[in-house]
C-alpha cells in the first residue's frame, strides 16, 4: 500500500500552485513526466556500535548488520517548466529486507555465542530532486544527472522466529525498532524514447540515497509487570547507516498542458 512520507505531500502542493500560477513567466507548454516500473535496492552493510540506553547495565557490543537486496517498485512525476532542466518527487518501495537471500545479516556477539539472522524490516525512500539533461530535447536518448533531499521510512520491523524462541527460553521477549531518516540524494539516468512523436519512454537510472536511522532492541520481561511498573528489563540502540544504491526500469508517459 503506497504511504506518503512527509516529503510528498507539501511538494506536490507547491508543485501544483506554482504550474496553475504560470512559474517564470511561461505561457507555452509545459512538459510533465510519468515514470512507473520495478525497483533492485542494494542496502548498504554496517558495523553498528550497540550502548544500553537505560544507563543500568552499562553493556555494549558491536554487531553486524549486513542486509540483503531486494526487489521493489518505484514511481516519480517530473515537472519540466524550462528546456535541460526538471523538478521531480519519486517513490521506492521494497520488499522486506530479512535474512533468505544473505549468509549474514544481523549477528549479535554474546562471549562465543553469535545469533545470526535475527531481525528484517522494511524501509520505503521518497525523494525530491533536481535533474539536468544536457542534450537538446529532440534527441531520443536523454541521459541526466540529479540530486536533492531524501526521506527514508523504516517499518515492520521485528525479530526472526529463532531469537524469539531463545529469548523465550529465558523468560524475556524482545522487540525491534527503527527510526526514520532525512538526507539527500544524488542520481543518474536515461530516458529511451519510442519516437520524436511518441509520449512513450523506457528509463534506466541509479540512485543513491543518504540514510542513517536509529536501531533499538529491547527485551522485556515475558510476563507483564504490574501497572506502573517500568518493564523493560534492557535496552540497546546503535546508529545504523542504511545508504541504498537503487536500480530502476521502468516505463514512462509523457505529457504537455
Amino acid at each position: 500500500m503506497l504511504k506518503f512520507s512527509p516529503i510528498l505531500a507539501p511538494l506536490a502542493l507547491a508543485l501544483s500552485s506554482t504550474v496553475s500560477a504560470g512559474p517564470l513567466g511561461l505561457t507555452g507548454p509545459q512538459d510533465f513526466i510519468v515514470r512507473a516500473g520495478g525497483s533492485y535496492i542494494a542496502p548498504g552493510k554496517d558495523r553498528v556500535s550497540f550502548v544500553d540506553d537505560t544507563f543500568q547495565h552499562f553493556d555494549a557490543f558491536r554487531s553486524t548488520i549486513d542486509p540483503d537486496s531486494e526487489w521493489g517498485w518505484s514511481i516519480n512525476f517530473e515537472w519540466k517548466p524550462i528546456e535541460h532542466w526538471g523538478i521531480e518527487l519519486g517513490y521506492m518501495d521494497g520488499d522486506k529486507h530479512s535474512s533468505s537471500h544473505a549468509d549474514r545479516y544481523f549477528s549479535l556477539g554474546f562471549d562465543d555465542f553469535e545469533y545470526r539472522d535475527v531481525v528484517s524490516y522494511e524501509a520505503d525512500i521518497s525523494t525530491a530532486s533536481l535533474k539536468f539533461y544536457p542534450l537538446d530535447e529532440t534527441c531520443l536518448v536523454q541521459p541526466y544527472i540529479g540530486g536533492g533531499i531524501s526521506y527514508t521510512d523504516f517499518s515492520v520491523g521485528s525479530l526472526n522466529r529463532v531469537l524469539r524462541e531463545d529469548l523465550a527460553e529465558f523468560g524475556l521477549r524482545g522487540d525491534f525498532d527503527l527510526g526514520s531518516s532525512w538526507g539527500y540524494n544524488w542520481q543518474a539516468g536515461v530516458d529511451f524514447n519510442f519516437g520524436r512523436d511518441s509520449s512513450w519512454l523506457v528509463n534506466v537510472a541509479a540512485v543513491y540515497s543518504r540514510a542513517m536511522t536509529d536501531m533499538r532492541l529491547q527485551l522485556f520481561d515475558d510476563v507483564p509487570p504490574p501497572r506502573n511498573v517500568e518493564p523493560i528489563l534492557e535496552s540497546y540502540s546503535g546508529d545504523y547507516i542504511y545508504d541504498p544504491w537503487t536500480f530502476n526500469l521502468s516505463v514512462g508517459y509523457k505529457f504537455s498542458f
